[in-house]
């Protein structure tokens, strides 16, 4: 765990150690309030995620504060809907199958984004259809909070390319944020995926020896990192943090250490992915359906 810490300044945790991120999921005093701009560098950063990830003053569910009621209630409802669909799309259906010829090494990379964007924004609404525009803006949803080229960041907020492509994406979901985070940020983490199911699948000797579950296994990927934000002092180990300190956990890479499975959906912890057994279901399906033709 490293800190930057100038005070006045900044007050940042970069945390990047499965057992350390999961200590502080566990952390009762690290949550998405997301409150008082004491640190400008920290605010800064909180102000751009936030300025992205919400739509019509409302934050995206994955940045709502831990004991908000609607927000536990939605992750919930949303949890028992995918869990319920996700046996049947681990039998690999018909609706899997674009996605199961791309995995063969049908169809260029742009063109998995609009199928991975269709199959998860089908789970919200039967109305909807991916486009390229759709996807395009997904790109632009995802690059806003994290990129480090700043110019062109001042750029699109400026131009309202950023707003224009929440409006798009919320316009085609009914201004479900749930959904608008699927289809605009989670959508990546399952294009990673594929691409890397598409790896494997073109070595024919790893192909024979893998079962579905295992393929899928290996390709789970979580989002770069989370942010987290002290609402009192604290400690973790022999490392004190003090209240409003930023934590970023990068749960992408502590994901994919020998003891960091359960971070790629965040498991364990109050913010746990409704998706953490509809998409590795899905991932199964999709191998499985690709290796019929094999």
């Amino acid at each position: 765990m490293k800190r930057r810490r100038i005070p006045g300044l900044i007050d940042l945790f970069e945390v990047s150690d499965a057992n350390e991120i999961k200590a502080l999921a566990r952390d009762p005093h690290l949550d998405r309030k997301f409150e008082t701009p004491t640190c400008p560098i920290n605010w800064l950063l909180l102000k751009r995620s936030l300025e992205v990830l919400s739509f019509g003053r409302h934050r995206f569910p994955t940045m709502m504060p831990r004991e908000d009621a609607q927000r536990v209630s939605r992750q919930q409802e949303l949890w028992n809907t995918l869990t319920e669909k996700a046996a049947a799309i681990k039998s690999g259906p018909a609706e899997l199958e674009p996605l199961a010829d791309w995995v063969r090494g049908v169809g260029s990379d742009a063109q998995l984004g609009i199928l991975v964007q269709q199959l998860l924004g089908q789970l919200f609404s039967s109305r909807f259809v991916a486009t390229e525009e759709s996807w395009n803006a997904a790109k632009t949803l995802v690059s806003a909070p994290r990129s480090k080229n700043f110019p062109l960041m001042l750029w699109w907020f400026v131009g309202g390319k950023v707003r224009r492509a929440k409006r798009l994406l919320a316009g085609l979901v009914n201004e479900d944020l749930s959904a608008v985070n699927a289809i605009g940020i989670a959508v990546h983490n399952v294009v990673k995926s594929l691409r890397h199911m598409r790896d494997l699948y073109s070595n024919v000797e790893l192909r024979s020896s893998l079962s579905a579950e295992a393929a899928a296994e290996q390709c789970l990927f979580a989002p770069v990192s989370v942010y987290r934000q002290a609402t009192a002092a604290g400690q973790l180990g022999d490392c004190p943090y003090s209240r409003h300190s930023l934590f970023v956990l990068s749960i992408g890479e502590a994901a994919q250490q020998p003891e960091g499975r359960s971070l790629v959906f965040m498991e364990d912890s109050w913010s746990r992915c409704p998706a953490n057994l509809w998409v590795p279901g899905m991932l199964q399906g999709v191998w499985d359906r690709a290796c019929l033709s094999a």
